[in-house]
């Protein structure tokens, strides 16, 4: 490398295109010499005077010049303040649609509220309906004229729209309040079914599985696909498919032969009801599981939410579509929010896009809370990272 940098030696090959040196100046030179050193210092002077010249010659131009660089500054930063507008503009549109204040004066980026009335009380009416989106809800009467409402069914409507399909169910585990869409429908699960074999290995051994902690908590914190596969050789299949039976039937069946028996939003949901259950109860096992549910890496409730709430959850996904194994971006959870806890199943057949399904579900948070008196902030108002 030195060499390569290195200038050329005397005798390189340049040195070949050197004039021959004279052994002496020759008569009739000499004069020559001293024109060209007087055309030397007039071409000089000349050179100091160009700054003085252009000046008096070209001051329009110079300033123009300058005035050109300013507004080539003032352009980037127009630019850079467009930009930093458009991006407050969605999120204030999002927070619109939800029936948030616009506040302009306030520097904070947090969500407000849905201030619209409604009675969700414990002694308010109750009415079931369908939407013209197709989401099933039971919620306060009036739930259905609200912004908040109106922002979920677009939420589903922008994921949709996307060309992928979805399934989900949500419900207040007091109150009986929820949501539904498509819940239905079997899904590929991935990695969220996890949870669920956990849950039944440890309440089927009466917490014994609980001598295998590591691997149970490889399994679900990291998703590690050799835990499961080493849990499935330990404790079987069968466990897998009779605890599923009522709870999943139409999951049960695959379960006895496969890792992730195709599953819909509704038995997703009365897994989660079940491992709300026995994560509360006291039993042997359940402080693990719960323990390992609370802090499950790339979790997009759990970025979400997990700031203000307590969240168990296990998220699944999949990028590809090989023969069983489908497209997949799901979750199953129980929060633990401000105004009670709740179940939730989102199952859906994107290719690992939770960027997509991430308003999905902070819509349906907010429509939690909106129904039962809680906060109905979105928390995404703009791009939030899962982790």
């Amino acid at each position: 490398m030195t060499a390569r940098h290195a200038a050329p030696q005397a005798h390189g090959r340049h040195g070949r295109h050197e004039a021959p040196r004279e052994r002496g100046p020759r008569r009739g030179h000499k004069a020559v010499a001293i024109v060209l050193l007087a055309l030397v210092a007039a071409a000089v002077a000349a050179v100091a005077l160009v700054p003085q010249v252009r000046g008096a010659l070209f001051p329009t131009a110079t300033h123009a010049a300058t005035k050109d660089a300013a507004s080539s500054t003032d352009a980037s930063t127009s630019a850079k303040s467009a930009a930093s507008a458009k991006v407050t503009t969605a999120a204030t549109d999002a927070s619109s649609s939800a029936g948030e204040k616009d506040d302009s004066s306030s520097s904070s980026s947090q969500p407000s509220e849905d201030t619209s009335a409604l009675d969700a009380s414990a002694s308010a009416k109750v009415t079931t309906f369908t939407t013209s989106g197709g989401i099933s809800v039971t919620a306060p009467d009036g739930f259905a004229n609200t912004p908040t409402c109106k922002h979920l069914e677009d939420a589903v409507a922008a994921f949709t729209a996307k060309g992928y399909h979805l399934g989900f169910s949500m419900v207040d585990l007091k109150t009986g309040r929820g949501v539904s869409y498509n819940a239905d429908q079997k899904f590929y699960p991935a990695s969220s079914i996890k949870a669920i074999y956990c849950t039944a290995i440890l309440e089927s051994t009466n917490g014994g599985a609980a001598s295998s902690s590591d691997t149970i908590t490889k399994c679900l914190v990291d998703s590690d696909n050799d835990s499961f596969r080493a849990l499935l050789k330990t404790y079987g299949y069968t466990v897998y498919g009779n605890w599923l039976k009522s709870r999943a039937p139409e999951a049960a069946q695959e379960a006895y032969t496969y890792n992730y028996p195709h599953i819909s939003a509704t038995g997703m949901l009365n897994c989660w009801k079940e491992i709300y259950r026995y994560g509360t109860s006291g039993e042997a096992g359940a402080s693990l599981l719960t323990g390992c549910l609370a802090r499950t890496n790339h979790s997009a409730l759990g970025a979400l939410l997990r700031s203000r709430y307590t969240v168990w959850a296990k998220p699944g996904w999949y990028p590809t579509n090989e023969g069983l194994a489908s497209t997949a971006t799901a979750e199953g959870a129980i929060v633990f929010s401000d105004c009670g806890d709740y179940a939730i199943a989102v199952l859906s057949d994107a290719p690992s896009d939770f960027d997509s399904l991430l308003p999905v579900l902070d819509a349906l948070n907010a429509a939690h809370g909106k129904m039962c008196g809680g906060s109905s902030a979105l928390r995404q108002t703009s791009s939030t990272t899962v982790g």
